[in-house]
């Protein structure tokens, strides 16, 4: 028997790819490498193993962390991971461990407490949390907060910063503020790019006035190729956005353009602007 991570369907309900998802542990993906190739040359599917390390590399640049995608993701009433897994429900509950694995178990737990790494310090910390840190002393006082994002009581060392009940709703906290700083930094981005179309039609404006509707890649491709190295941006759809919000094509973006230079010829003229016709070109 074997569970993969990730599932996926086609648009006809048909399963066409499997994805793993693996830990650091290299004997962990070599098992998994094997049974995917299985898998694959049994049932024809194509699998893909991905490594923790890939994982965080990819989250990289994004504006929220893999920690708290995973955390939201398992939250979601859309997922089906198992959630009844505590008490009678877990798949080990009243298992015992065998000598072997209690062996196992320990000559671990040494290994990490003979390192400075970050298990060690995590064990420490929870050591400090439940007052075994300190045999023979009483527990460090505590107080009662209410959870900043729930509004949940918990209880926490009087000294201790933390201001949620835990780390899910620091989590999700801190994915709205990464949303927020995003769509604030896409919006600055695109008004940056609408202002420089705007000055790029009026300086070109002899260009902008009589470009046809049928050649208007080609006029436009400088201040395309300009964009891209100014601002990092590429895509016309997300130029397009910039100005109107949503993808209009090239056309409307010509008339935005050549409207804009009639309004500027207007102010410095102290005359009416001109109406633009759809398909003659301005002369």
């Amino acid at each position: 028997m074997y569970k993969p991570d990730f599932f996926f369907y086609n648009q006809n309900n048909l399963l066409v790819k499997i994805v793993e998802i693996k830990s650091k542990d290299r004997v962990a993906k070599d098992n998994a490498r094997q049974a995917l190739k299985t898998i694959e040359d049994k049932y024809k599917i194509k699998c893909e193993l991905i490594s923790y390390e890939e994982l965080l590399k990819m989250y990289k640049d994004l504006p929220f962390s893999l920690t708290s995608t995973i955390t939201e993701w398992i939250e979601s009433k859309e997922t089906t991971v198992n959630k009844a897994a505590y008490g009678k429900l877990n798949g080990h509950f009243n298992l015992k461990h065998s000598e072997t694995s209690k062996k196992r178990i320990g000559e671990h737990t040494k290994e990490l407490w003979a390192t400075d790494g970050i298990a060690k310090q995590r064990m420490l910390e929870g050591l400090r949390k439940s007052g075994l840190a300190q045999k023979g002393k009483l527990k460090k006082p505590r107080e009662s907060r209410n959870c900043q994002e729930c509004g949940l009581e918990f209880k926490v060392i009087k000294t201790s910063p933390q201001k949620f009940c835990s780390q899910s709703c620091a989590g999700k906290l801190a994915i709205r503020n990464a949303t927020e700083a995003y769509i604030e930094k896409r919006s600055q981005l695109h008004e940056s790019i609408r202002k420089y179309i705007i000055q790029w039609s009026i300086e070109n404006s002899e260009i902008v006035l009589v470009t046809p509707l049928n050649k208007i890649k080609t006029t436009i491709k400088p201040l395309i190729d300009n964009i891209q190295k100014e601002f990092g941006v590429k895509d016309f759809r997300v130029i397009s956005k910039a100005v109107f919000g949503e993808d209009c094509g090239r056309k409307e973006l010509i008339k935005f353009m050549q409207k804009c230079v009639m309004k500027r010829y207007a102010e410095l003229t102290g005359t009416q602007p001109l109406e633009l016709e759809d398909k003659k070109p301005l002369g």
